[in-house]
């Protein structure tokens, strides 16, 4: 069944890949048992990109080795990954940019709660509730093909930690950090 779309098997050929194959409905809805969990946490973290990923026709799960070669693309207009309250104000978000880091550095507002990524303490009000929220990636994170081209649309999804280990444990891969799973939600152009 892989064989007819196009997608998969441009991936089986990127270098580094150990799996590209689709995924049925019950591996979707073990994936999204993993991510429904997180909603429990302290701060609910909610995986919005593997939800817009399985909006999608069909799914793919790709299993890869890092590639210290390929040069994503960052994106430049809203971070993938985020802090938000309840009314969709954006109080924390990843920073990439080094100057725009090191002027944030100064910032009394600014808390930092790793190297890179940043809240802001002046946005938002008191007591309301927070989530971090993780968006859907475009194929330039995975890939340097041009993998949009043979479908209509896609969605990539960086699954959380516990979704990775499930999807490892799911292959018999063993948990090193080096080897990230992906999951790639697609509409077929036919």
């Amino acid at each position: 069944m892989d064989n007819e779309y196009e997608i998969v098997s441009m991936l089986k050929e990127d270098d580094g890949v150990l799996i590209s194959q689709l995924i049925d409905n019950d591996f979707k809805k073990e994936v999204l048992k993993c991510e429904m969990k997180r909603l429990d946490e302290l701060v609910p973290f909610i995986n919005k990109g593997m939800e817009d990923a399985f909006n999608e026709e069909e799914a793919l799960v790709l299993i890869k080795k890092h590639d210290p070669n390929h040069k994503r693309e960052i994106k430049s207009d809203n971070s993938t990954f985020t802090l938000r309250t309840e009314n969709g104000d954006i109080v924390g978000e990843t920073i990439t940019d080094e100057e725009e880091l090191e002027e944030l550095r100064n910032d009394p507002s600014v808390y930092f709660l790793s190297d890179n990524f940043v809240t802001y303490t002046n946005i938002g009000m008191p007591n309301q509730k927070q989530f971090f929220v993780m968006k859907g990636e475009t194929s330039d994170f995975i890939t340097n093909k041009d993998i949009d081209s043979t479908v209509k649309s896609l969605v990539v999804a960086i699954p959380s930690t516990q979704t990775d280990h499930y999807i490892k444990d799911y292959y018999n891969i063993p948990h090193d950090e080096d080897i990230g799973t992906i999951i790639i939600g697609f509409t077929p152009r036919c």
